[in-house]
């Protein structure tokens, strides 16, 4: 249909990797999807703990072997492999870097960044497993230190080391679309009432409650930097 009507079309996602097999990904960027985050808790022994299929099964075996299998594509994509920090997985996550850099960092296809777990939920119960910053920037430290420097060096390392983040739940033009079209800004409160701000109907109609959604983008009504960073940690609760 773009093709017919002239329209340039491209996209990308979020995925655990593990049903993205190569045939697929190759089909995925005959379509113009060519961008992909996947995430990964750390090597087999922490990621296995913590990603795991419906039935308990381990997933870090079959992910990897995507990854390595993407090499062999002539296709033109672009991986972001993000790697969530702890606590407790900070060596399981070295070892992981030092195999990433070693088997797919050298593909410029692939880039890795660092994130920090985050306790995002009112009843959540990790706040014993958060870095604070100056420990989770060590330990960024500790684990690149693994490796000799790599092309991608010059990339931002986390969102630590981004000047003037802007989350994309703050700007303007970003919305989420949910599988029931429901409308909301962020794709982390997903059962919070504040980020239910609409509906897109089957009709290809739009309602949208612009009062909630305003909240959403006050950050740059006073540029504060935490707003702009992340919305919902300073949304009002009403």
């Amino acid at each position: 249909m773009c093709a017919q009507h002239g329209v340039a079309f491209s996209a990308g996602f979020t995925t655990n990797g593990y049903l993205l097999e190569p045939a697929l990904l190759q089909r995925f960027t005959e379509l113009q999807h060519r961008e992909f985050q996947i995430t990964l808790d750390g090597d087999a022994e922490w990621h296995d703990k913590t990603r795991i299929t419906a039935n308990k099964g381990a997933t870090f075996e079959k992910l990897w072997s995507n990854l390595i299998a993407y090499r062999s594509l002539s296709a033109n994509f672009a991986i972001s492999l993000r790697l969530h920090l702890h606590q407790d997985n900070i060596e399981s996550v070295r070892r992981l870097y030092s195999s990433l850099h070693r088997e797919l960092l050298s593909d410029p296809r692939f880039s890795v960044y660092f994130h920090k777990v985050s306790n995002l939920s009112a009843g959540g119960t990790i706040g014993e497993k958060i870095l604070p910053r100056d420990r989770y920037l060590e330990a960024i430290a500790y684990i690149t230190s693994c490796v000799d420097c790599c092309k991608n060096d010059e990339r931002p390392m986390s969102e630590e080391h981004l000047d003037g983040y802007i989350c994309y739940a703050a700007k303007p033009n970003s919305l989420m679309i949910r599988a029931n079209g429901k409308i909301g800004k962020c794709t982390v409160a997903l059962n919070d009432d504040r980020n239910d701000l609409g509906q897109l109907h089957a009709d290809g109609t739009i309602d949208i409650e612009n009062d909630k959604l305003r909240r959403w983008m006050s950050g740059f009504s006073d540029l504060s930097e935490r707003t702009l960073g992340c919305p919902l940690s300073t949304l009002a609760s009403t």
